[in-house]
């Protein structure tokens, strides 16, 4: 249930109070001033800046080339290698791709038709040869059949096998026979002659093809060539049980129909051989950057020169360095721009230009950590002993790329630093000429920082050095081993090894640096850590004891309000240590006159009794500025320094106002409202107004003197519908759900502070005098109770 309802709440305020002028500044001066001060508010302004510092660090500059020497030349000083070169070897890669084609055996082709082909001309031979013997008349018969077979066939076969087909009436055995040893044979693959084997093949062998899928490789021996394929075929027909006449007849048939079936596939081994040559990587050799080509003193030798002109070569063939860092400037120039309208719509424009400022900061530092690290990482490689440990690489896992993220966690929330991790992964993995595997190592390791942090909280700076010890250092380790895992060419153990505990150093160089920076990245961006809070709420600091004692009544009246406004804060969900700091810092302007302040003034003395009323609101109202002056000296954080300057707004001092208005003749002087309001601002945050509602609520309190729940009631409306009609709350964003809830919370509290006792029997505190017994009242008889 609402107990506190704005009835009397109005829309439309009066006119703004004018703000009070001391003199007028020159044109000039004011437009210079205004100039620089939009400069320094210009986000755009930054972003140029970052980009540039970014992509000037990022892009390559190429270093001047080596001086020329000539061979027997003596060096007049160190020729060092200025940049990493992977340059191809061509000669070795030429020797490799020529080995591989020399590898490749000569491919035959067996050609499986000429068989077939061979086979369907006996069967037509023996065919024409039974209907010519049919046809033909006995004294012509040889002659003429010779006659027939070579114009029909275009073979020449002698007469004598001629006379013995004709004596066997071509018989079907026989040409059976004939086709089965010839198929045989045949199958073996028969070449025209070995003496044509000018590719080594008896050396190495050659590659046999039967058909587009059959292919096998065989030594020489494996075929055999006309000569011997007509010996195997003599052999073969020796083994059969047939007449002699019949033995004669094949040989001499063989002689004319064994043909050779096996050739030389140019076009297929040139194309393997290309192949063979096309498979073959190219060959590189490595030389690191500061390897000393020539030292001074030395002689320039042939090897020594080459070096010299690959290098030069290299150099002039490497891209334009503004080229480059004009496309760096346009990529970074995108990340930015996108960066500052996310921000903007996440924050208000204050909050967006401080956290873009961080953010070009640490990108910029992060940078420079990292290039100083690569530095060491050159150095470290070049005088390494353990094998291991002379790979560049090893060492980039022992970068610091959580600092950053862990800073950010720390000081601002999970969606801001997200944003930073993955833009410090984007610039690892730029910086690494694209490398996945480190830009994955960094932006999961920042989440990493992120999940650390939040678990470790943001009460104790130590939490930084845990988030880095315990948390990403661990997961660090289980990056590497993962990310060597789903690599095609694992490494061995001794290199896991070595990267594994670079990235336990990582992890842990990462804390360091995120402890030792945090207090610099609070006090340049005006964060306000609960560490910090703690440690300006302790009541044991010198300002709050000299506070309590000479002002105790403004110390009193600071702890009831922090009091007041860190409980409404906890409804609201608002940084109470933040409410609870500024609650208690909000009035240490009075210390410096704390006897001109109600609370502090002794019952017989009052020093505004003998001033005039412009001259007591001047007192008053400079105690704002008195408690920033104070807050600077005492190197308070940037929020509460806001509290103390907007802890009255620029509301109206109506004690005095009023009263000048009884005292000074209006005909004779004119009373300006200005002239007695604080100078302001209203309150920018929610923080800050809070503390002004809890401060007047609480003074105001003290004025009654019967505090019932109905007049703390009535008095905490008419406090804040008195502000909200003056525009003091209209910078701050509070809604009206959350006025009443700091209401409701104001009144609980303040009637639990204000809260009716019994009266002790047989005392009487207050010294009534006892009076004499009227309308038949006994002296001792009491007096209705006031109400409570």
């Amino acid at each position: 249930m609402n107990f506190i309802s704005f009835r009397r709440l109005k829309l439309f305020k009066g006119p703004s109070p004018r703000q009070k002028n001391g003199g007028q500044e020159p044109p000039a001066e004011r437009e210079k001033r205004n100039f620089w001060r939009r400069l320094i508010q210009n986000p755009f302004f930054y972003l140029i800046v970052f980009v540039f510092v970014l992509s000037y660090f990022l892009s390559y500059v190429p270093p001047r080339s080596l001086p020329k020497l000539k061979e027997g030349e003596i060096a007049s000083t160190d020729l060092i290698s200025p940049l990493d070169l992977n340059i191809e070897d061509t000669e070795t890669t030429a020797k490799r791709r020529n080995e591989a084609e020399e590898a490749v055996l000569p491919v035959y082709t067996l050609d499986e038709n000429s068989f077939l082909s061979t086979e369907e001309s006996i069967r037509q031979l023996f065919e024409f040869g039974r209907d010519w013997l049919k046809s033909a008349s006995a004294p012509a018969r040889t002659a003429e059949l010779q006659k027939a077979v070579a114009e029909k066939f275009d073979i020449e076969i002698p007469v004598q096998e001629l006379d013995s087909l004709v004596k066997s009436n071509f018989s079907p055995e026989v040409q059976e026979t004939l086709i089965s040893l010839i198929g045989k044979v045949s199958s073996q693959g028969i070449i025209i002659s070995k003496n044509l084997f000018i590719r080594k093949e008896p050396e190495r062998g050659l590659t046999l093809m039967r058909g587009p899928a059959s292919e096998r490789p065989i030594p020489v021996d494996g075929i055999l060539d006309l000569i011997e394929g007509r010996e195997r075929f003599a052999s073969d027909v020796e083994k059969l049980e047939i007449s002699s006449r019949n033995k004669r007849l094949l040989l001499g048939l063989a002689e004319v129909l064994l043909r050779p079936n096996v050739s030389f596939n140019k076009a297929e081994t040139e194309s393997r051989k290309e192949r063979a040559r096309a498979r073959v990587e190219t060959v590189f050799y490595r030389l690191k950057k500061g390897k000393v080509i020539v030292r001074k003193g030395d002689e320039a030798t042939a090897e020594n020169l080459k070096w010299i002109s690959i290098i030069n070569q290299n150099l002039r063939e490497a891209r334009d360095w503004l080229v480059h860092l004009a496309g760096t400037f346009l990529l970074f120039a995108l990340f930015f721009l996108t960066l500052w309208y996310y921000l903007k719509s996440l924050l208000k424009f204050r909050a967006a230009l401080n956290i873009y400022l961080m953010m070009g900061v640490s990108l910029i530092l992060g940078l420079l950590v990292y290039k100083l690290f690569s530095f060491l990482a050159t150095l470290f490689s070049q005088f390494a002993r353990l094998p291991i440990l002379t790979e560049v690489e090893v060492y980039r896992f022992a970068f610091p790329y959580q600092f950053g993220v862990i800073i950010f966690a720390f000081l601002t929330t999970n969606t801001v630093t997200l944003i930073f991790a993955i833009l410090n992964s984007l610039l690892v993995g730029y910086m690494f000429q694209g490398h996945f595997q480190f830009m994955l190592f960094s932006f999961i390791g920042g989440l990493a920082a992120v999940y650390g942090i939040r678990y470790y909280q943001k009460q104790k700076r130590t939490s930084a050095l845990r988030t880095g010890l315990f948390v990403v250092a661990p997961i660090n380790v289980f990056l590497i081993i993962t990310l060597e895992l789903i690599q095609e060419k694992i490494g061995g153990p001794g290199a896991i090894a070595a990267e594994a505990i670079m990235g336990l150093l990582g992890g842990a160089l990462s804390a360091a640096f995120a402890f030792v920076l945090l207090p610099v990245f609070e006090n340049v961006f005006g964060f306000v850590t609960q560490t910090k809070l703690l440690d300006l709420t302790n009541s044991d600091l010198p300002v709050f004891r000299q506070m309590a004692m000479e002002a105790p009544g403004s110390y009193h009246h600071s702890l009831v309000v922090s009091t007041l406004a860190e409980k409404a804060a906890e409804e609201l969900g608002l940084d109470t240590m933040l409410v609870k700091a500024g609650a208690l810092y909000h009035d240490i302007g009075k210390v410096k006159r704390p006897e001109y302040f109600l609370e502090n003034i002794s019952r017989n003395s009052d020093l505004h009794k003998d001033m005039t009323p412009s001259l007591s609101s001047l007192v008053i109202i400079n105690h704002v500025k008195e408690g920033a002056e104070a807050a600077k000296k005492l190197k308070l954080p940037k929020k509460i320094k806001e509290i103390i300057e907007q802890h009255h707004g620029s509301s109206l001092v109506r004690y005095f106002f009023h009263k000048a208005k009884e005292v000074y003749d209006p005909e004779m002087q004119k009373i300006e409202e200005e002239n007695y309001r604080y100078p302001g601002p209203p309150p920018q945050g929610k923080e800050a107004a809070l503390i002004m509602l809890a401060d007047s609520v609480e003074a105001a309190s003290r004025s009654i003197k019967s505090p019932s729940r109905e007049n703390l009631k009535r008095l905490i409306i008419e406090i804040f519908e008195n502000y909200l009609q003056d525009g003091q709350l209209d910078d701050c964003d509070f809604s009206l759900r959350e006025l009443r809830a700091i209401a409701e919370s104001f009144h609980t509290t303040l009637f639990a502070i204000y809260h009716p006792r019994i009266q002790y029997p047989g005392f009487d505190f207050e010294m009534k005098k006892k009076k004499r017994p009227t309308n038949g009242k006994k002296a001792n008889d009491r007096g209705p109770e006031p109400p409570a």
